[in-house]
């Protein structure tokens, strides 16, 4: 009798399990992502994850599948209104957008290596016209250009600025072109930025960019009169001083193959502090840096006399190139 019973409570328990088990049950619901993944003004957000690499690009790639169409998640990327044009939002090349992708520089500290991870090491977008970003960024050197974050087509220099300013009342602005491309006074030529600023090899040199807020100052031979001076750029007054540009030099009588032009020991400048946002005020004049002739040269009325190959007789600099270059020219 108990044989019989244990049998048949076997029988039930048996039948129990497999009618159980035969049951169609759903997977259990986790999410692959934390909350807010897809929201823009979440914490969590995604976006936010992959401008601060914590997230990689290749990660999403696991799962949504190499070109991110849905893979083994079988959710395509391209699929979110948001990633239409995926990875980039909506009107990312768009100027007037302000989802324009130069909106996005700052964040990423101009990081192009995550460019190049689906346009190539060339940005010609590895065969795929859509994704070639030489058909817009057209300079020498595409993206990595120097005038694709600053300057214009003529220079590379401001303006606009990185802040996208235009107007030299703005400190990133100030009196650039005088000094890259002014007709008279600048002895700059194109890509001559070292004369004030670190020389950079390369677009990635970490003398280019780099975790301070904006570009030091470095001041090259020239303005230190091959380190016979030490200017001082002053950044709360917008002002420079002690430079050889501006009159900060001496000539010394002892030093000079030309000692019949001297009518003291030395030939000094003006030393003219100048104020880098004061464009068009009257700071370059003829005379404003060194006396009409400079301190310790003899009497003279007209500077062609010796100097015709730089000044006409009306002091007309002819040749701004052997004006300011830290030496004598004696013609």
């Amino acid at each position: 009798m108990k044989s019989r019973l244990l049998i048949g409570l076997i029988f039930i328990i048996s039948v129990f399990v497999l009618f159980s088990c035969s049951e169609k049950k759903e997977p259990l619901g986790i999410s692959t992502h934390p909350e807010g993944w897809t929201d823009q003004s979440s914490d969590n957000f995604h976006g936010k994850a992959v401008v601060s690499n914590s997230l990689s690009l290749k990660s999403c790639r696991n799962c949504h599948g190499y070109h991110y169409d849905g893979g083994t998640s079988d959710v395509s990327c391209y699929s979110s209104e948001c990633h239409s044009v995926y990875p980039h939002p909506k009107d990312f090349a768009n100027p007037t957008s302000p989802n324009f992708h130069e909106q996005l520089m700052p964040e990423i500290n101009w990081n192009l290596m995550e460019c190049q991870t689906c346009h190539g090491a060339d940005y010609a977008g590895m065969g795929t016209p859509e994704k070639n970003c030489l058909s817009c960024h057209k300079s020498q050197g595409g993206p990595e250009a120097c005038n694709t974050c600053h300057g214009s087509q003529n220079n590379a220099a401001p303006p606009e600025d990185l802040e996208g300013n235009t107007s030299t009342n703005a400190l990133g602005v100030g009196a650039h072109q005088p000094h890259v491309a002014g007709t008279t006074w600048s002895t700059f030529k194109q890509g001559e930025c070292y004369k004030c600023h670190h020389e950079v090899a390369s677009f990635d040199d970490p003398a280019h960019i780099d975790n301070t807020p904006h570009a030091e100052i470095n001041f090259g031979v020239l303005a230190t009169q091959s380190g016979k001076l030490s200017p001082v750029w002053d950044r709360t007054s917008g002002s420079c001083s002690d430079v050889y540009c501006h009159g900060g030099f001496e000539f010394k009588k002892s030093d000079s193959q030309y000692p019949w032009a001297y009518a003291d020991s030395v030939i000094t400048g003006n030393n003219a502090e100048v104020f880098w946002k004061f464009v068009g005020t009257g700071q370059a004049f003829c005379g404003s840096c060194h006396g009409l002739p400079p301190a310790g040269h003899i009497q003279v009325n007209t500077c062609n006399g010796c100097h015709e190959d730089v000044v006409d007789d009306n002091f007309n600099i002819v040749n701004k190139f052997l004006h300011i270059n830290g030496q004598i020219d004696v013609y």
